[in-house]
């Protein structure tokens, strides 16, 4: 195919420019920073007040280095770092001073919410010393936690929750804090005694990273330098039991069903070793499960929707394959094109195809590290649903470090939670990253996967390999392609496009100014991406992204200029993508071409907005469309934000006007109590939810949330004040860790 041809010729002219980048850089060995950390009888309170009697036998660093926006300069801010362990704790305290402390930003007061536009401090640890894998805690000044677990080395799962303790307070120079992780809450190595260690923090007015260690600018698990003496940690009994009682009141006005439902449930948590843990769930409840984003589909594609679920994050990295999914800067090709072909994908249990909960009789997962391993197996019992039978759910995981850069792995599932029909995953991947080498970071994946059902058939297979050069300043690239049977059918991953080939490159320089007064850098590249029909041998879909201009302020605000040419094949009734509104396109290849315009301003202003708009081309006619974020935080725990998307499409076979609007509204009234309210409506489905959560944590690990949902659908279009009530959800739910 013509097409085809041509982008190989293409990308085989990237491939050689990029790899001429390579090898003409210098490549420097890596200097890796040890410090020693020592193991102590006392134990320092934990109330962001640092006691210096208390931490007079703790390991100091003080030796820090800008991140961004100028790399391995000297901070502009001051940095002292304490660390002692005991045999149950590691204990982590900050000095941060600040010239200025009533500038200090601190807007979130949300326990678990996102701290990223406010100054924070970092703790990273990899207890393997893998430099691929490893946990994230963080705190800003008002004693927010905010964690997270590491997956693909350089992608963040932020969803994921941990037991532990962080204080902070306001000071004289600035601001301070302690942190208390308990080894409990990690999985660790008894054996070794060195772990990757690295500490940030961030200046938010200034839009300054700071670190202990720092390369290429990066800030995932990667980069961390040696922290050795953890001889004689524990993990105690490393039981951690969590009862869970919830009672739901709920009524449907369109099938006059009501009814009210007691669940208790129960969650146990095991440290088989203390790099092992077993995880046992029954009668799982996912009630106080925080809402999804409202998202319209008017496309021929599925959407993806994130996990979570508490359950099913625990040692979520260790499921991961591949490299789908993984993050690349500047790059629009994400959602369900970057997700296609995931052998697991969690969300396909305990949930049915419309997003309703599907009850969990019960499931048992082991998870961790063992002799050079790396292993996940989870079993899962799903009652039965609808026409669905109770099923029994099987995914296994395996993989191994070859060496440092490199990593082998098996997967393999077993089951359909959304059907009766048999079925079964098998795939092998190979990922590396010379991360631990030099300082030029290439990443490769490679990856094959074949399914089985009850039904022999042929072209049951995917595969996959990706080459890519994630550099922050000069030449970057990425080179992905991607093939994907016509009955590939991972029952319990996730697949959005079959029968395809996906040829996928990015090309763009980066260009970073380190005395300029306002701008931070600036980039221009391009990032294709076309999906071929095998069977067909016809066009799918392309997108031709041109980022014209991108500029980044020192401020933290953007602005970019670009230019998009989009391709899309349809060829049959079952692709219409707008099927839902009544128009059918002619059937055959489309192309257009669309400009566009975006602004954000930086979230650590008190006021922050967010504008795009694009203008062209759209199949038949044209399409004008736009949106804008606003967000206002009028003191620490008060924060109102309001999306809006508006699409204006013309079309010879129809038109129509998209109106999508989310508005949300959080108030914590103390530290320990919060109040989050989701508005969510669009006027293609009509529908308008309402979703109200209040939730109580005294700590980590004890929780208390009381849930509304209300969903309506509008009457009139004319009049978007006209609303029926369908739905009214209403939920309580406690639970309590208690940990031996």
């Amino acid at each position: 195919m013509n097409r085809t041809n041509q982008f190989v010729k293409h990308m085989t002219v990237a491939l050689i420019l990029m790899c001429t980048a390579i090898t003409s850089s210098e490549s420097k060995e890596i200097s890796v920073k040890n410090c020693l950390i020592e193991n102590c009888l006392s134990r320092p309170i934990v109330d962001g007040v640092i006691n210096e009697d208390e931490w007079r036998e703790a390991t100091r660093i003080n030796r820090f280095v800008q991140v961004k926006p100028n790399e391995a300069s000297n901070p502009s801010e001051k940095t002292t770092v304490l660390l002692l362990i005991t045999n149950s704790t590691f204990y982590i305290a900050a000095k941060l001073y600040d010239k200025s402390p009533s500038d200090i930003i601190a807007k979130v007061s949300r326990q678990g919410a996102s701290i990223s536009n406010d100054d924070f401090f970092r703790v990273q640890i990899d207890p393997f010393n893998s430099k691929r894998a490893g946990y994230r805690f963080q705190v800003n000044m008002n004693s927010v936690r905010n964690e997270g677990i590491f997956l693909n080395i350089t992608s963040i799962n932020d969803d994921w929750t941990s037991i532990w303790e962080a204080k902070a307070t306001q000071t004289s120079y600035g601001w301070s804090t302690e942190i208390a992780i308990p080894f409990k809450s990690l999985s660790f190595d008894p054996e070794t005694d060195v772990w990757g260690f690295n500490v940030f923090r961030y200046i938010s007015r200034k839009n300054e990273l700071i670190s202990w260690i720092t390369r290429n600018q990066e800030s995932n698990i990667s980069v961390s330098g040696s922290l050795s003496g953890f001889k004689g940690i524990q993990k105690g009994l490393g039981l951690d039991v969590v009862p869970n009682l919830s009672f739901q009141s709920s009524s449907n006005n369109k099938t006059g069903v009501s009814e009210d439902i007691f669940q208790p449930s129960l969650d146990v948590f095991y440290k088989i070793t203390p790099s092992l843990n077993g995880s046992l769930t029954f009668n799982t409840d996912f009630s106080a499960t925080e809402v999804d984003d409202r998202r319209v589909d008017l496309s021929q594609f599925s959407l993806f929707f994130p996990e979570k679920r508490a359950f099913f994050l625990r040692e979520f990295d260790i499921f991961d394959f591949g490299g789908i999914g993984s993050d690349f800067s500047y790059s629009r090709f994400g959602g369900s094109q970057s997700q296609n072909a995931r052998p697991f994908f969690s969300r396909k249990i305990g949930l049915g195809t419309d997003g309703s909960p599907v009850d969990i009789i019960g499931g048992a997962k082991v998870s961790g590290r063992l002799k050079g391993y790396d292993l996940g197996v989870l079993i899962v019992e799903q009652d039965s649903y609808q026409d669905v039978k109770q099923k029994s759910l099987f995914v296994g995981r395996i993989s191994k470090n070859i060496n440092s850069n490199t990593t082998l792995g098996l997967i393999h599932t077993r089951g359909d939670p959304r059907s009766n029909n048999r079925n079964s995953v098998t795939g092998m991947d190979l990922r590396y990253r010379n991360s631990s080498t030099t300082e030029d970071i290439i990443e490769g994946n490679i990856w094959y996967q074949s399914s089985t059902n009850d039904y022999a058939m042929s072209d049951e297979d995917a595969f996959g390999i990706s080459l890519s050069k994630p550099s922050p300043r000069g030449f970057r690239g990425l080179l992905q392609y991607q093939n994907v049977g016509k009955n590939f059918n991972p029952a319990l991953g996730f697949v959005s496009r079959r029968d395809v080939e996906l040829y996928r490159g990015i090309f763009g320089y980066v260009k970073q100014f380190d005395d300029h007064p306002y701008i931070r850098k600036i980039y221009s590249g391009a990032d294709t991406a076309y999906w071929d029909l095998k069977g067909l041998n016809k066009l799918q879909s392309y997108t031709q992204f041109y980022r014209l201009l991108d500029v980044e302020y020192h401020s933290g605000d953007k602005f970019n200029i670009s230019y998009v040419r989009f391709g899309e094949g349809i060829y049959s009734e079952n692709n219409q993508p707008f099927s839902n509104l009544d128009i059918v396109l002619p059937e055959r290849e489309y192309h257009w071409d669309r400009y566009g315009i975006y602004f954000r301003s930086s979230k650590s202003r008190s006021i922050d907005f967010k504008l795009n708009y694009y203008t062209g081309d759209y199949y038949t006619g044209t399409r004008d469309s736009g949106s804008i974020d606003l967000g206002y935080r009028p003191r620490p725990g008060l924060d109102f934000s309001i999306d809006y998307n508006y699409w204006d499409v013309d079309l010879p076979e129809g038109s129509f006007i998209l109106r999508q609007l989310d508005a949300k509204f959080s108030w914590n009234f103390f530290e320990y109590l919060s109040w989050v309210n989701v508005i969510q409506y669009d006027n293609i489905s009509k529908s308008l939810g309402f979703n109200s959560r209040l939730h109580w944590t005294k700590k980590a690990g004890e929780n208390l949330y009381l849930v509304f949902t209300n969903n309506y659908s509008e009457i009139d279009e004319a009049n978007s004040r006209d609303f029926e009530l369908i739905s009214r959800d209403a939920s309580i739910k406690v639970n309590y860790t208690i940990r031996f």
